[in-house]
C-alpha cells in the first residue's frame, strides 16, 4: 500500500510519492505497435538474430505487470545494446518515481502497467508544459520530452514482441 505524503511532510523529507497511474488497464495508446517491421524499426533491430535474442530475453516479462527492478533490467539491456538513448533509459530506471525519506528509490518491487505509466507521465508532462510556456524554453526540456516519447515507443515495441503470437517472428532484411 502506497502512503501519500502531505505538502507539510514533503517539506521535511527527501521522500516523494509514486506516480499515480489513472488507467491501470490501458494497454493501447497512440504508440501501440501492430506490425513486426514497425517494432523492429522502432528499436533499430536489423537482423533476425537480434530479434530472437530480444524475444528470449523478454520471455519472463510483461510490460503490463512489471516492477521497477525488472524495468531497470529491461532498460539496461536496451541501453547497453544501443537500442535506446540515455533519456529514454532514464524513464525505464525511474519507474514509478517513488523515493523514501532518505532519498532512496522506493516501491521497486511493486507491479504496475509500464505502458500506462509511460503514456500518462508523458501526457501529464506535456500538459504541464502547455500551462507553463516559460518552462518549455528551459535548457534540456526538448531532450527530456523526446526521451519520454522514445521510452513510449520502446515500451510498446517490447510489448509487441512479448505478445507476438508467432515464435518465428521475422523482419524483411534490406540490402
Amino acid at each position: 500500500m502506497a502512503v501519500l505524503l502531505t505538502a507539510e511532510q514533503m517539506r521535511h523529507t527527501k521522500a516523494s510519492n509514486a506516480f499515480q497511474i489513472q488507467h491501470t488497464e490501458k494497454v493501447e495508446n497512440k504508440y501501440t505497435i501492430k506490425e513486426a517491421s514497425v517494432a523492429a524499426d522502432t528499436l533499430k533491430l536489423r537482423k533476425q538474430e537480434e530479434i530472437e535474442s530480444l524475444k528470449v530475453f523478454l520471455k519472463d516479462y510483461d510490460m503490463t505487470s512489471i516492477t521497477t527492478n525488472e524495468l531497470k533490467k529491461v532498460g539496461s539491456r536496451l541501453y547497453n545494446s544501443g537500442l535506446i538513448d540515455g533519456e529514454a533509459f532514464h524513464n525505464f530506471i525511474s519507474g514509478l518515481g517513488a523515493f523514501d525519506a532518505n532519498g532512496q528509490q522506493a516501491e521497486t518491487d511493486v507491479k504496475y502497467n509500464a505502458i500506462a505509466l509511460f503514456d500518462e507521465k508523458l501526457e501529464d508532462y506535456l500538459s504541464f508544459i502547455e500551462s507553463h510556456p516559460d518552462v518549455k524554453r528551459s535548457q534540456g526540456i526538448p531532450e527530456y520530452i523526446q526521451g519520454m516519447v522514445s521510452a513510449n515507443h520502446a515500451i510498446n515495441a517490447l510489448a509487441y514482441f512479448i505478445n507476438s503470437s508467432r515464435s518465428d517472428l521475422s523482419i524483411e532484411e534490406r540490402a
